[in-house]
């Protein structure tokens, strides 16, 4: 029996440890497993306890760090050693030998975001980081951005980023980067595990629509929960920690634009998809032709994504799906609907279909406000478990 998982970071709406662990215990002994749009690697992590080989890909490079490390078997003892000598050596490192940001416009972005002290401080230690060349570099980069991406506010002037919604509310901070990085590389040591990996995962940076150095034809399984339209942007609250790893801000709006689920039109003229069957206004609805462009785009993204599994998974292999709905200015858009005909367009045959209602404590969004339901509140209520065979 898998052991129940607590992540080693913050990560909004991660895929249901319960549907993961499901699935993954079904996969064929000696069998091999994809999560295309793998988060911080719930599914990933399952597997690599289960024994079963897996492939993580996405498209967020913060989420590929956390995959990576959850899933690398390090010494504990040696990674909380380690982190510490980095912090020494971090208030000691001269000044010309910090790594700048990028350009002036991460410059300025992390002016905005990070008070004085705390800037000089993750500079340091951010540095170090970058220099480390070992199978630590990730775990340590996930302990220096707990700092960071978090719900109250520490290393940075804002709160709410690890729920992607980063609003500034302090102007100074006495905030101790060094101290609270060990605190946090302690918490990331407990939860690392690594008895408890029995396979290797391989974790890597990509678009899943576009699944590079995938053979056709070479899994018995893939499992994912892809983005949801008009849902959670990840990368406001991420780029707060990529900036210091030396990603520019405009590396970084050029993955969130190209995000799955991203608000980007496509014009009806260069899409055959009918969404007429999959958009439910209500009779309130403002929904205008730009949204139904976000819906198209998802849904060709949706497609290309559904095409390459139909490529990688072997004749007779599962796909499953984990997909809710959105809510676009009073219309209900039904992505599981869009999923389950898109699969089945590429070939793929539909084997199970479950509903689940989300915990609340799950959903990663604001409590109702006084005045009645906070408008994020109706979003991912439920979601939709979909198996198909290829």
């Amino acid at each position: 029996m898998l052991s129940a998982l607590t992540t080693i970071h913050p990560f909004p709406a991660r895929m249901a440890p319960e549907l993961a662990r499901r699935a993954i215990e079904s996969a064929p002994q000696n069998g091999r497993a994809l999560d295309p749009m793998c988060g911080s690697g719930t599914v990933v992590r399952f597997a690599a306890e289960a024994g079963v080989r897996c492939v993580g890909i996405d498209i967020d490079p913060l989420a590929t760090l956390m995959a990576k490390a959850w899933t690398t078997r390090l010494d504990v003892a040696e990674f909380e050693a380690r982190a510490g000598r980095i912090a020494e050596s971090a208030k000691r490192l001269p000044d010309d030998e910090v790594a700048p940001p990028a350009d002036c416009e991460t410059e300025k972005y992390i002016a905005y975001w990070f008070a004085p002290h705390q800037r000089d401080a993750l500079g340091r230690l951010a540095t170090l980081i970058r220099r480390e060349d070992s199978p630590m570099n990730e775990a340590l980069a996930v302990a220096f951005s707990r700092m960071i991406v978090s719900k109250e506010m520490m290393a940075s002037l804002a709160r709410d980023a690890s729920h992607s919604r980063p609003h500034r509310i302090a102007q100074s901070n006495g905030y101790d980067a060094y101290s609270g990085f060990l605190r946090s590389a302690r918490h990331v040591a407990r939860r690392l595990e690594p008895d408890k990996i029995r396979a290797r995962a391989d974790i890597r940076l990509g678009d899943a629509r576009r699944l590079a150095g995938i053979e056709d034809s070479s899994f018995d399984l893939a499992i994912t929960s892809p983005p949801y339209l008009n849902a959670i942007d990840y990368m406001r609250g991420h780029r707060l920690t990529l900036v210091w790893l030396g990603y520019s801000m405009e590396s970084l709006r050029k993955v969130r634009s190209d995000n799955v689920g991203a608000e980007k039109i496509l014009p009806e003229s260069e899409s055959s998809f009918d969404l007429s069957l999959f958009v439910r206004r209500g009779e309130r609805s403002t929904i205008e032709p730009r949204h139904m462009g976000w819906t198209r785009r998802y849904a060709s993204d949706m497609n290309a994504i559904l095409g390459e599994l139909k490529r990688v998974v072997k004749p007779g292999g599962e796909v499953v799906t984990v997909v809710g709905n959105s809510f676009l200015r009073g219309a209900v858009i039904d992505n599981a609907g869009i999923v389950k005909s898109l699969a089945e367009s590429v070939g793929f045959r539909r084997v199970g279909q479950a509903v689940r209602t989300i915990p609340a404590r799950r959903r990663y969004l604001p409590p109702p406000t006084s005045g009645g339901e906070n408008a994020l509140d109706f979003r991912m209520r439920e979601e939709t478990t979909l198996t198909f065979v290829a």
